[in-house]
């Protein structure tokens, strides 16, 4: 009994360190994109170039101590890259899309 509580534990703890699955992240994806580019009037491009930030950011994520680690900071200096400076500055002050995790 006491081994099948041990390996029970332990499953319980590969399943949550797990990354999120592509398909989770791609659906993240494209609702966080829409909702940018509904509020942040992106054209065709920026759309795109913003759904493929998201994904990669949301790809990247680990555990927790990713969510505002290198790789938050590599997803914001390409989204500063892509939207005008009037979009970043309100991408900035909404939070939902600034820490979207």
């Amino acid at each position: 009994m006491k081994k099948m509580m041990i390996l029970a534990m332990m499953m319980v703890m590969t399943i949550s360190a797990k990354a999120m699955s592509y398909n989770a992240a791609k659906n993240e994806a494209l609702f966080l994109s829409d909702k940018m580019a509904y509020e942040l009037n992106l054209t065709a491009a920026q759309y795109e170039a913003v759904y493929e930030i998201n994904l990669d950011y949301l790809m990247s994520l680990n555990g927790h101590g990713d969510v505002f680690g290198i790789w938050w900071d590599r997803r914001n200096a390409d989204l500063r890259y892509v939207l005008n400076s009037w979009q970043f500055d309100k991408y900035v002050a909404l939070s939902h899309f600034y820490r979207p995790v």
